[in-house]
């Protein structure tokens, strides 16, 4: 299953041109299939995991 733009723009609270900006300079694992783009959940999970496990504890 995958995510298009928007949907991971609703999901982050951002605007889909910063999504965008994310795709295209690798921070966010998509898959082009012609013009549209797609935004693995699988990979999209994670990626939210590794981010999580490298986060400083809250105190």
């Amino acid at each position: 299953m995958a995510l298009t733009r928007t949907e991971v723009a609703a999901l982050f609270g951002v605007d889909a041109r910063t999504v965008s900006r994310a795709i295209d300079d690798g921070t966010i694992p998509s898959v082009r299939l012609g013009r549209r783009v797609f935004v693995p959940r699988v990979r999209l999970l994670d990626l939210l995991t590794q981010a999580q496990a490298h986060a400083p504890a809250d105190q």
